[in-house]
């Protein structure tokens, strides 16, 4: 089979967007082979090519090559669990045989090896089909700080499709590859996926290796997965997570952190004050939230509201504080020498951090530290914290018109979680009046993902059963995943 030749062996759902889990599962137990599924995917991916989703796109004879030995592979009894899968990777994370640039070509590297963490992946069967396109320098989480052609909102394309991991969230929104990797500093990860109606996972700091990546903060990065449900994203997570001994910042007890979901019982979840929530004047995110949250009672949790007061001001460190001056040591000198190739928005939040001194760059830690003894005690009585994903969605035009101020309005409810070392899903939620995709994330502290996942199953689980007791038109233009 080549790439754009549809298998005969594939049912028709394959054959139409690539598998996750369970269908590249059953497809492989029917009949059909890796060359398959793969080709397909790849073929749904080249299509796709000038969309603004993808920097770069492997040659379909090196995937079909990579295919065939998977084949040979499980031919000789050796079969492993991410066969079948196609994937694409943010483009600040190395990838072996393609270059990175995030988002800009005066850093363009070519690294002789994937990131330790997508080599792990490549390990377990799934293969990579491309590299995906970002906000520059993966600062932004709007989608538009990138070149033309802009990556749009798989659900509408007038809207922003969220970032700065715009084009890994669309790649799957869209069916064009089985799951993707992003990364995600202050909400990256989630953001995107809220907006496209997709699982973003973003896990504890140090539970996936850094290694191979463009950073950010070595302090606050993390990679993401994306995907159409939490089994999916949850289980690729189980695959990259554990302890790399090259990576000063990789958890040591990484590999005895526990991912699958914890039973719901009789949890307490947090929520902020209802005074303290903003949606920006958007009444139909609003009244989104106040379903989810009656989803989340109605499958058994108990809400309590909390101060939202120190997520707040950790949220605020991330750009209004000396903290900002650490994406300098990647990114500095290229603004320096290659200014002009720099997006305005990203020269703008970035450039700020050589105005700070030792003494404001202390003076933040030790804020933030007074502030993570604070949220302590909120998780001390509660298991988690629910909140919208985002507070709103701007169109392209909105984002463009005030690129600074509704960028920060995105970053409202995520930006706090990394430096508060939380770990967070944003799952799709009863969707709005619109047709566009609302979200809950759901955080716990660090190395609580078994619970994260827990509750994010089980409020997945109250979604689906509304949608089904309401029926298909409130669905109608909304992406696949959470009804699939």
């Amino acid at each position: 089979m080549t790439g754009l030749a549809r298998s005969k062996t594939l049912p028709g759902d394959l054959a139409t967007r690539p598998p996750g889990l369970a269908s590249a599962r059953a497809a492989l137990t029917n009949g059909a082979s890796v060359v398959d599924l793969v080709g397909e995917g790849w073929r749904r991916t080249n299509a796709a090519a000038q969309d603004g989703v993808f920097i770069a796109i492997a040659e379909e004879t090196s995937v079909l090559a990579e295919a065939r030995r998977i084949d040979e592979r499980r031919a000789g009894g050796v079969f492993l669990p991410l066969d079948g899968l196609t994937f694409s990777v943010k483009d600040n994370v190395h990838v072996a045989g393609f270059p990175t640039t995030a988002s800009c070509e005066a850093i363009r590297i070519l690294p002789e090896e994937s990131a330790y963490a997508v080599a792990r992946l490549q390990a377990a069967g799934a293969v990579v089909v491309a590299k995906n396109t970002l906000d520059q320098f993966a600062t932004g989480l709007n989608g538009t700080r990138s070149a033309e052609p802009l990556c749009r909102n798989a659900v509408d394309s007038d809207y922003i499709p969220g970032g700065s991991s715009s084009g890994s969230a669309v790649a799957v929104a869209r069916g064009l590859t089985s799951f993707s990797i992003g990364t995600d500093t202050g909400g990256s990860g989630r953001v995107p996926a809220a907006c496209n109606g997709i699982v973003g996972v973003k896990p504890t700091l140090g539970l996936v290796s850094g290694r191979g990546l463009l950073y950010n903060s070595r302090l606050f990065d993390t990679l993401s997965v994306f995907a159409l449900d939490t089994a999916d994203a949850y289980e690729i997570l189980a695959v990259m997570a554990g302890h790399d001994p090259h990576d000063p910042y990789s958890r040591e007890d990484a590999d005895a952190v526990e991912t699958h979901a914890v039973s719901a019982g009789r949890m307490i979840l947090a929520t902020p004050r209802a005074d303290q929530l903003s949606f920006f004047g958007d009444s139909r995110a609003e009244a989104a939230f106040a379903a989810d949250l009656a989803a989340l009672r109605a499958a058994g949790y108990t809400l309590e509201e909390v101060d939202f007061t120190p997520f707040e001001a950790a949220g605020k460190l991330l750009f209004d504080s000396a903290f900002i001056a650490e994406r300098l040591i990647e990114y500095g000198a290229v603004i320096e020498a290659s200014p002009e190739m720099v997006h305005p928005a990203v020269r703008a939040a970035i450039e700020p951090g050589a105005r700070y001194s030792a003494q404001q760059a202390f003076e933040a830690i030790y804020r933030l530290e007074s502030l993570k003894r604070q949220v302590a005690c909120v998780f001390r009585e509660h298991d988690a914290l629910v909140l919208p994903t985002t507070p709103t969605i701007f169109t392209i035009a909105e984002m463009l018109a005030e690129p600074t101020s509704r960028n920060a309005a995105m970053g409202r409810y995520t930006y706090f979680a990394n430096p508060l070392d939380l770990c967070a899903a944003s799952v799709p939620g009863t969707g709005r009046s619109d047709g566009l995709p609302s979200a809950l994330s759901i955080l716990a502290r660090a190395t609580g993902d078994a619970v994260v996942h827990g509750v994010a199953r089980s409020f997945e689980a109250a979604v689906r059963s509304r949608l089904t007791e309401t029926g298909p038109d409130c669905v109608r233009d909304r992406p696949l995943g959470i009804v699939r």
